[in-house]
């Protein structure tokens, strides 16, 4: 949920990549939007399409070996008239020999920049082309949206309508503002695709591979259906097609990962024993007691106070913590499988939370957890142009197909997808603008990696597409979750990855992804 919950699109590394539980939108508030510009085009980038322009890294890059340039695209292909952009591009050289062919990055969302990944990714033989979306990262175009982050400590303290309301407001300015800017109007996952294949053309790449992740793979399967010259190999790392359904596939997700962790933990005596420790009850679910206490605390809210010292929005707040804030939450953390171990001591928690039990000793508590991650989410997304990159994409693509959670959906699935893709969509007010919905055919090689425990893109989704590929390998790492090989952290999925990179033609030996590991659970201290 924009606002008040965690920004669940289809991204990875827990930004957030997955469809939003939306707050919609109003005007008024104790904040002063004076500070808001009017409207200033996107910055001017002088020179042709195909133009490489050399910028100093942001600091944040600063130390990470990355070269930082801007490649200048047309804004709309279709229309010279509109104009050009620099989209940013971090370049991370590769530890192995030159002659290695280079790997375009492509980050989730919609609205995650690639360039961010240079904070993590690990080093690796090829180079990696960390290529941004439009109005996130560094490039020209930036779609930031100060309507919404001056007010959001007022949002995140809610009553939940007061703060609906603000936030949908906030939104409808931010849209109005932005949809002078042509950049933000021909901001596409077709769009995103072009610039790929324009930037590894201007960087002088005549064979190169290509890694998406999450909302990446969407934009990579649209590179493939242009198949652009020298693209040799690709790598879908949790395969989100255009033809899905946002509202069912979130809610789906939901129920389906969860329950899958409820049969891992059944089978761990340390897992039940955190749920009937806080119960007093043996057999107790995390499916059970998320359903139970997100009516509960939407019916009783709790207040967590933060210090300006505490969180990155710098500035005194009381957070409200309600029902759907704990559902939104809990599955921002099942994204991740090391995260994932921490939700039923989450819960937990909230089961014997108590208003006058704050922690003295320096220990955090489930409410203060599930209240910090929420602001955090909120802000990091706030900070950039991820959430209007995010509406340009999936309100114009994903709301046709958007039709709210299907009957029958359990409680902590329906405060997950909250009003659905349309609510959040309302106050942007886009044209709808949908992907072909035809699978996407190719001979390349291609690579698709799946985690059991993905509750957004999960491995169905892999076999779907791969139905069209005939030099597809799919593979399903039983263990993990969303998002696996960006993190350089799963050494089979890694060395598969590089064994497909260096020979993707070969057979390749997928055996060590399908071996269970037991998750290894953390009760909160």
């Amino acid at each position: 949920m924009i606002g008040l919950a965690p920004l669940a699109t289809a991204c990875s590394g827990g930004t957030s990549d997955s469809i939003p539980q939306v707050i919609p939108v109003e005007d008024g508030g104790p904040y002063d939007l004076a500070e808001v510009a009017p409207f200033e085009s996107s910055s001017p980038v002088t020179g042709a399409p195909g133009d490489v322009v050399e910028q100093d890294c942001p600091e944040l890059l600063a130390g990470t070996g990355s070269r930082c340039v801007w490649v200048v695209v047309p804004i709309d292909r279709d229309d010279p008239a509109a104009g050009t952009m620099g989209v940013s591009v971090a370049i991370r050289p590769g530890t192995g020999a030159q002659s290695l062919a280079p790997l375009a990055v492509l980050q989730g969302g919609p609205g995650g920049a690639s360039s961010d990944l240079a904070l993590g990714l690990p080093s690796r033989p090829h180079a990696q082309v960390l290529i941004d979306q439009r109005g996130v990262g560094f490039g020209s175009a930036n779609f930031w949206c100060p309507e919404w982050q001056i007010p959001l400590a007022q949002i995140l303290e809610g009553p939940r309508d007061r703060a609906e309301s603000i936030a949908s407001g906030a939104f409808a300015r931010c849209s109005e503002r932005l949809k002078q800017d042509p950049a933000f109007v021909h901001t596409s996952t077709t769009a995103h695709a072009a610039d790929v294949s324009d930037v590894m053309a201007a960087l002088g790449y005549d064979r190169w591979f290509l890694y998406g992740v999450s909302y990446g793979t969407t934009i990579a399967l649209e590179v493939m259906r242009a198949a652009p010259a020298g693209l040799a190999g690709v790598v879908l790392d949790g395969v989100y097609p255009a033809s899905l359904d946002p509202d069912v596939n979130t809610a789906e997700g939901a129920e389906r990962v969860i329950r899958e962790l409820d049969g891992e933990c059944r089978a761990d005596p340390a897992c039940s024993a955190i749920l009937a420790g806080a119960t007093g009850v043996d057999g107790v679910t995390m499916s059970g007691l998320v359903a139970d206490l997100v009516p509960r605390f939407n019916a009783d809210p709790v207040r967590v106070p933060f210090s300006a010292e505490e969180t990155t929005l710098l500035e005194p707040f009381d957070a409200l913590v309600d029902g759907d804030i704990v559902a939104g939450v809990v599955f921002q953390l099942l994204y991740n499988d090391f995260t994932a171990t921490l939700v039923p001591g989450v819960l937990a928690g909230l089961e014997e939370h108590d208003d006058d039990a704050a922690a003295d000793d320096g220990t955090v508590t489930a409410a203060q957890l599930v209240a910090l991650v929420a602001a955090e989410t909120a802000s990091q997304q706030a900070h950039t142009g991820a959430p209007a990159t995010l509406a340009a994409v999936t309100c114009a693509e994903r709301l046709p197909l958007a039709s709210a959670p299907p009957a029958g959906t359990g409680p902590f699935a329906a405060a997950v997808v909250g009003e659905g893709l349309a609510a959040f969509c309302e106050p942007w007010a886009i044209e709808a603008a949908p992907l072909p919905v035809e699978p996407v055919e190719s001979d390349l090689p291609v690579l698709l990696i799946s985690g059991w425990f993905d509750p957004i893109t999960p491995p169905g989704y892999a076999e779907e597409v791969a139905q069209h590929l005939p030099q597809a390998t799919s593979i399903v790492s039983r263990s993990r979750g969303h998002g696996i090989w960006v993190w350089g952290y799963d050494s089979c999925v890694d060395r598969i990855v590089v064994d497909f990179l260096n020979e993707p033609s070969a057979g390749l030996d997928i055996a060590c992804a399908s071996e269970d590991r037991a998750l290894r659970w953390q009760p909160l201290p």
